[in-house]
């Protein structure tokens, strides 16, 4: 193989990324968009921890019979495993994915469940 070979390679590949989506309102085959909670159906099972390849998501038990949830928008890389891993079906995924804010605290949901972790 030969010099002009290994430089040309890059040209000839396949594109394996996908191009930003002209409407936010369709839904895109592959795309989850970011994940919400609904605290009345949490149960803390932890499930979500477990399965989030960025420990986006946090649980903490509070002492009081409540957790403390959390999930880090500037972690999460909007794969949906915690959506297909909650038992509860507490996480779903919005299909939103534009996120912006001004400070750090903006892009940081916490939500008060009732269960332990």
């Amino acid at each position: 193989m030969g010099l002009l070979d290994v430089l040309l390679r890059p040209l000839r590949a396949p594109v394996v990324t996908r191009g930003y989506p002209s409407r936010s309102d369709v839904p895109d085959r592959g795309r989850h968009g970011t994940p919400e909670l609904r605290p009345e159906r949490c149960r803390a099972t932890g499930d979500c921890v477990g399965a989030c390849p960025t420990a986006a998501i946090t649980i903490k038990d509070r002492g009081d019979g409540s957790t403390l949830w959390r999930l880090d928008y500037g972690l999460c890389v909007f794969c949906g495993h915690c959506v297909e891993a909650c038992p509860e079906q507490a996480i779903v995924a919005t299909g939103e994915f534009e996120l912006a804010a001004r400070r750090r605290d903006d892009v940081v949901a916490t939500h008060i469940v009732r269960g332990g972790a």
